[in-house]
């Protein structure tokens, strides 16, 4: 909490250097008006402001306004100023409602914003019709004109989109654009591009050829006849497959008889080998036979799909295709009677072949698929450009109907008036916007009045134990307009007027508002509370007083996280506000010479005394001294004091229903009607005419107390506990 306030900046009201030391949960503060109490009140919120929720009551913020007009009073701080403020956006909606708004026929005033704007929509609206007309003329002629470019449903909407477009050709370019749109489009969506055989890789098939003639058969036995002499070889493996194996073949060429032991032998010299090296000249030629089948046909590439500056290239690149096709051929050609040479002679090993690989097909497929790239491409592109010289004819006669309608002027005029009423647009909407927020701010103002209702219903009922001087507060229905005004009814239920109000009265419920709101406001601040009193009676009558001690007695009592700055130049209020105790209490008084000085009270015999602390010590005196009779009036007064200034009660009746149980109240009653009647014996003396001593009344007397939950009150005032009560 604060404990302590720098007062060196005012030393013009205080003492030099002053520094408020040793404050407490509870602060009193008692001097006469100009000791600087608000002074000190405005230090306190200065220097704790941005750390405490700080929530002030003072006759200098007003939280009452008077509505002359009404004869009626606006509820609450929030109210005051919201009235304040409404009346502040009224008058800034007025002054925009005044460009805004259609004036009077009658206004001499110069032509406001709403006017011009209205102006400048009708001339543009007249010159959209005239151009519209223009447009759908222009439309028509085209479409009669120039069919093939613009189409038969041709309107004025799609000349207005081809304005855009509008411009004048040369003659050069018309005779571009008509030669391109004469040009034909191919239809290539189907057709791919040409291809040339894939072949395989040429040079590992001469050298698969070239291992084959060089290859050598590798015989499992030895003949010496055979040695180096392979036509003997050759002419031997030829005798083994045009003799049969009789018992009495002959060799066909010396005539001899074979024996089974030649052929044993002729069989185990040649045995699989010849056979084998058969085998793989039979798969050399068959795969050059399969390549060969590829490339022996002509390539005819037909000329319907290529456009006619391509077909030159299309026909050199054919025969440049075709004849490498014959090299190729030829290459075959070779490898293949190389292979027959070696299979009918395999026995004799034939040197690599001496020829030259020619290249396979790869780089003229790459320049036939260029020649095809470029040749759709081109026909794609005419595709476009015939698209692109339709757009730039019809812009071409386009451009002639705006000069033929005068549309160009025409245009330029709807161009200007545009501009003017889209920048008065702008204009109207800058000003559209602002009322906007202001009706939004002024909304928010009157949403603020809406919550006073319960506040107005809470100050009635407190109102009420005023008695005589009791009014209520009636509010004043307006549809959505401003809430939170509210009619003042006297006691009579008839309307009192506003000029009836004193400045107590208004205090008054200035005061109540505030009270009632520091319980019922919804405030999100999350820092601690410090509730500050200055001057709170500046100017009521003595029920009101009562009234205000009592709710701030009930405030301090149910509000202990909070911490309480009380100042007051009424000294019957201050002796009344301030508690029994000093313990934990801060009480100072303002004093002034020529500068404040500021005093902490820490003894009741440097207080101001209160009529209240007399009755008890009064009673204190009595009870000592077996005063009965005195003592009964004494009680009275005390019971009667203490309803009034804690439950603002008008008659000590009423502190019963204070009582929890209806017990306590039957012997409340009991008690008061004993004290009301032994309080007004005629004479003073000693005898105890209602046959009770004085311990049995003093204990009825606390029981009282007690069942307020005042023991503790009770105490500090008596000075001590009852023994046996004590004891317990």
């Amino acid at each position: 909490m604060i404990t302590n306030i720098d007062l060196s900046n005012l030393s013009y009201v205080f003492m030099p250097n002053t520094v408020l030391d040793n404050l407490n949960h509870v602060n009193y503060f008692y001097g006469k008006n100009g000791t600087g109490k608000s002074s000190l009140v405005r230090a306190l919120v200065e220097q704790y402001g941005n750390d405490y929720n700080i929530q002030v009551f003072s006759d200098k913020n007003p939280m009452i306004i008077k509505d002359e007009a009404l004869d009626a009073i606006s509820l609450g701080q929030e109210n005051v100023e919201a009235v304040k403020a409404i009346a502040n956006y009224d008058k800034q909606i007025a002054e925009l409602d005044k460009e805004l708004k259609c004036p009077d026929a009658d206004d001499k005033e110069p032509l406001n914003l709403y006017l011009r704007y209205t102006r400048a929509n009708q001339r543009k609206q007249e010159l959209l019709t005239t151009r519209n007309s223009s447009y759908k003329k222009a439309a028509r002629e085209l479409k009669n004109e120039h069919t093939s470019l613009v189409g038969i449903n041709y309107n004025k909407n799609d000349f207005k989109e081809d304005v855009k477009d509008a411009q004048q050709l040369t003659e050069k370019e018309l005779t571009s654009m008509n030669e391109i749109l004469s040009a034909h489009i191919l239809n290539l969506s189907k057709v791919s591009s040409p291809t040339l055989p894939a072949l395989k890789d040429l040079s590992k098939m001469k050298a698969a050829v070239d291992d084959i003639l060089s290859a050598s058969v590798q015989f499992s036995v030895a003949m010496e006849e055979f040695v180096n002499h392979p036509d003997r070889q050759d002419f031997a493996y030829r005798g083994t497959k045009i003799h049969n194996r009789e018992p009495d073949e002959r060799c066909a060429f010396c005539g001899n008889p074979i024996s089974r032991d030649r052929w044993d032998q002729l069989d185990r010299y040649f045995s699989n080998k010849v056979e084998s090296l058969k085998k793989r000249i039979s798969k050399g030629l068959k795969m050059i036979d399969d390549e060969k089948q590829g490339v022996e046909e002509a390539l005819n590439i037909s000329q319907t799909n290529w456009h006619l500056k391509y077909q030159s290239q299309q026909r050199t690149l054919q025969t440049s295709i075709n004849e490498h096709r014959r090299i190729i051929l030829g290459f075959f050609d070779q490898l293949n009677h190389a292979l027959n040479d070696k299979n009918n002679d395999p026995f004799r090993k034939i040197p690599p072949l001496k020829v030259e690989v020619p290249e396979d097909f790869k780089s003229l497929q790459k320049a036939l698929t260029n020649l095809w790239q470029e040749n759709t491409t081109y026909n794609q592109q005419l595709t476009n450009q015939k698209a692109a010289a339709i757009r730039k004819m019809r812009g071409h006669y386009v451009y002639q109907q705006l000069i033929a309608q005068n549309l160009e002027e025409l245009s330029k005029d709807l161009r200007i008036a545009t501009e003017e009423e889209e920048n008065l647009k702008k204009q109207m909407n800058t000003l559209e916007e602002s009322r906007k927020q202001l009706k939004k701010l002024k909304s928010n103002e009157i949403i603020k009045t809406t919550s006073e209702t319960q506040a107005a219903k809470e100050i009635n009922r407190l109102v009420r134990n005023l008695g005589d001087e009791s009014f209520s507060l009636h509010p004043i229905k307006r549809g959505n307009q401003q809430k939170g005004l509210y009619q003042i009814v006297g006691r009579d239920n008839k309307p009192r007027s506003l000029k009836t109000l004193s400045t107590g009265e208004l205090n008054l419920l200035a005061f109540l508002w505030f009270r009632y709101h520091l319980d019922d406001v919804k405030d999100t601040d999350t820092r601690q509370r410090v509730i500050i009193f200055d001057d709170p009676v500046n100017s009521n009558d003595d029920n009101s007083q009562y009234l205000i001690l009592a709710e701030i007695h009930d405030l301090i009592r149910n509000n202990q996280d909070d911490q309480f700055f009380i100042f007051t130049h009424n000294n019957h209020f201050y002796v009344q506000i301030r508690p029994s105790s000093y313990k934990n209490k801060g009480m100072f008084h303002l004093r002034r010479a020529g500068k404040t000085s500021i005093i902490q009270i820490t003894s009741p015999k440097d207080d101001i005394s209160s009529i209240y602390e007399d009755l008890w010590n009064e009673l204190h005196f009595l009870y000592i001294n077996k005063r009965i009779t005195s003592t009964w009036n004494c009680m009275r007064r005390i019971l009667e004091t203490y309803g009034r200034f804690n439950f603002a009660n008008d008659s000590p009746r009423k502190t019963q229903y204070n009582l929890p149980k209806n017990t306590d109240r039957i012997l409340y009653l009991s008690l008061l009607k004993s004290l009301h009647v032994n309080s007004h014996i005629g004479i003073d003396t000693d005898i105890d005419l209602s046959d009770r001593n004085i311990e049995t009344l003093l204990n009825a007397f606390y029981a009282v107390f007690s069942s307020l939950k005042a023991t503790d009150h009770f105490i500090a005032y008596w000075g001590q506990d009852l023994p046996e009560r004590g004891s317990k």
